[in-house]
């Protein structure tokens, strides 16, 4: 085993080569080493990090400037870079560097141009950098220093990394567990950056890196992208080429001072639906899964409709593989959906017996006949006050499982007696919710299920809840329902008497369109 040589300050200006008095002043550079403990005498250094300090040819012994050269390649008089850069972005470049404080190998990110960025957005971007500073987690990339170059350009020094999750990403196809614990690694840092008042602003697979350790570290705060909202014209040409505004919530291109941690929720909902799908997320749409439900609540367009934290997304993201795994276990489809039916008809119905149906309901798949029977089996069992508890616990959600419900009864036969028990839900629902898009959505399929069936209850509930609306936004809804589907179909349904007693604007949009029907 070598002896560490330890030494307090008489050794250390012994190993310099210059007096103890000295020492104060070197002290105070940002790249004189650290001391390893204090005694009773004082600070103890590691001698030979000392003498490894001393003979990186940085440290000017003689009085004057400092040759061009070490001007160029050091930042903070601590970081030597080496040039060129490993990595660079529209607004930033990357290299690797060494520390001389510690001999370790890190990575500097430099962003330029930062005169162009509102002084305001680098001023908030530079107290985030010394608030992470003093931040310490093992799933955040830690910021060693962070300062400004000669040109006013931000910098800060982090680790360097192993690759990112960008590289990873096809080597989680088809592995959910392995999914579940990259995203729960992610969760861990970006809960912790949140608890101490950091908004990402910029997260993406590209700005999770790998450590050394193999652990998931979150890096590269948002300034980058707020230098590209300050900077540049977002035109529509340059959104579809900005890779990062793929994960940005909606509200970030909008109102971006209202972003918050709902934002950063967004961007991992985006992040588990490639991971799940192996597909760039330019869009929101996902095949039916367990994990669906999560991302669609997650990259809800408000904010309002997300988790709330990401706390909740991960929670909701774990305990939906367990619920599905532990009903797949032991229950066939036909046997929960029995199960819940009869839970729904209960007249003591449980918040959390609606909860486990309503999580079942979103893990069906509507391309699969049998998962759609099934939910229209259980779904319009649910009373109006059950109705009210689902819409109020997730609007995004329950719009989602409404309008595959509505697609299913428009494509599919029933029995003469269980067409009345679905137009009586579609109308519940009309009445608790308030909705236009639900709205819409029930008098399209109401105005489908009457003529296939020739079932004149449908035609009477369709024709009572046009006959009910008042809003000009929810006639305009009902309008779209009615012209979404065949004229003759919209015939049966409401004839030239009944038209007279619709609300004027829905008259008015429809009247033309049914005498032609007729």
């Amino acid at each position: 085993m070598v002896a560490v040589r330890l030494g307090g300050l008489s050794e250390v200006a012994d190993e310099l080569g210059v007096t103890p008095q000295r020492i104060a002043a070197l002290r105070q550079r940002p790249d004189f080493p650290d001391a390893v403990g204090e005694i009773a005498q004082g600070p103890i250094w590691d001698l030979d990090v000392i003498k490894a300090w001393n003979g990186s040819g940085l440290r000017q012994k003689k009085a004057g400037r400092p040759k061009t050269d070490l001007t160029v390649r050091t930042l903070g008089g601590r970081f030597i870079l080496e040039l060129p850069a490993i990595g660079s972005g529209g607004f930033a470049d990357v290299f690797r560097a060494t520390d001389r404080k510690t001999g370790d190998v890190v990575a500097i990110k430099v962003l330029r141009e930062s005169a162009a960025v509102d002084p305001e957005v680098i001023s908030r971007f530079t107290r985030e950098l010394r608030l992470l500073e003093g931040l310490r987690h093992p799933n955040v990339i830690s910021v060693i220093a962070q300062g400004e170059t000669d040109s006013q350009d931000v910098w800060y020094a982090m680790p360097l990394a192993q690759g990112s999750l960008a590289d990873f990403i096809e080597k989680v196809d088809g592995n959910p567990p392995l999914i579940v614990d990259i995203m729960r690694q992610i969760c861990a840092g970006l809960a912790y950056i949140h608890g101490n008042g950091v908004y990402h602003r910029d997260l993406k697979p590209a700005n999770v890196l790998r450590l050394e350790s193999g652990e998931w570290a979150v890096s590269d705060f948002g300034l980058a992208v707020e230098a590209e909202r300050e900077t540049t014209p977002l035109t529509s040409t340059l959104r579809a080429g900005m890779g990062s505004w793929v994960y940005a919530a909606p509200e970030q291109w909008t109102r971006a001072r209202s972003a918050d941690h709902r934002s950063d929720v967004y961007s991992l909902g985006k992040m588990l639906q490639e991971l799940v799908t192996q597909e760039y997320p330019v869009n929101t749409e996902m095949p039916a899964g367990p994990l669906r439900p999560v991302v669609e609540r997650a990259t809800a367009n408000s904010p309002a409709s997300r988790y709330s934290s990401v706390a909740e997304f991960l929670e909701a993201l774990e305990r939906t593989l367990g619920t599905r795994q532990e009903h797949d276990a032991w229950e066939s489809r036909e046997q929960t959906a029995e199960r819940l039916r009869d839970r729904m008809l209960s007249p003591s119905t449980t918040p959390a017996d609606l909860i486990e149906m309503f999580e079942w309901a979103t893990l069906l798949d509507e391309s699969d006949d049998d998962d759609m029977k099934a939910l229209t089996r259980v779904l319009p069992w649910c009373t109006s006050s059950s109705v009210e508890f689902l819409w109020n616990r997730d609007r995004g959600a329950f719009r989602r499982l409404f309008e595959r419900f509505t697609d299913y009864v428009k494509r599919t036969g029933f029995s003469f007696e269980y067409c009345d028990v679905l137009a009586n839900f579609m109308r519940r629902t009309v009445d608790v919710v308030s909705d236009s898009s639900v709205l819409r959505m029930a008098v399209a399929a109401l105005a489908v299920l009457g003529p296939e069936h020739n079932r004149w209850h449908v035609r009477d509930v369709l024709v009572s809840v046009l006959q009910d609306v008042k809003l000009e936004e929810m006639s305009m809804a009902a309008i779209e329902g009615l012209r979404s589907v065949g004229r003759d179909q919209v015939g049966w349904s409401i004839t030239d008497f009944t038209v007279r007693t619709l609300p004027p604007a829905i008259r008015a949009g429809i009247a033309d369109w049914v005498s032609e029907a007729g």
